[in-house]
């Protein structure tokens, strides 16, 4: 399987490489298993995850005290959210029997990643326009 970097490109121009990536990964042909789903997911997840903590470093940097506070508080939130949210995922998907659950329940931890570095990317798209 390709490394971070193909997951990576075009984070800079707001276009979604990772989704385009991800989804590489899931119909390729050497992705047969379980396994192979869930690490497709799982690089995916990885590379979210940086875009995530990028943007948000990058905000940081730019917003005005107040805003950044806020941008804190609400990460810090979110991150409570994501944590219960997991668990609750997890708890949910012990319930059910059979592999094709796996991957399921790792998609749906991704999409909690996903949706929120997507956000800051957003945002930070939107202050680049405008400017701070």
């Amino acid at each position: 399987m390709g490394g971070t970097p193909a997951f990576a490109a075009g984070a800079a121009q707001g276009k979604d490489m990772t989704a385009d990536a991800l989804d590489a990964c899931l119909s390729s042909q050497k992705t047969v298993s379980t396994a192979d789903q869930t690490a497709c997911y799982a690089t995916a997840l990885k590379t979210y995850d940086n875009r995530l903590n990028a943007a948000y470093r990058k905000l940081m940097r730019i917003l005005p005290a107040p805003a950044a506070q806020n941008l804190r508080a609400s990460q810090r939130a979110w991150i409570v959210f994501r944590d219960a949210e997991l668990q609750a995922q997890s708890t949910l998907f012990e319930t059910r029997h059979g592999t094709m659950y796996v991957p399921m329940q790792e998609y749906e931890g991704l999409a909690l990643t996903q949706e929120r570095a997507l956000r800051l990317e957003s945002y930070s798209r939107v202050l680049e326009i405008d400017g701070p």
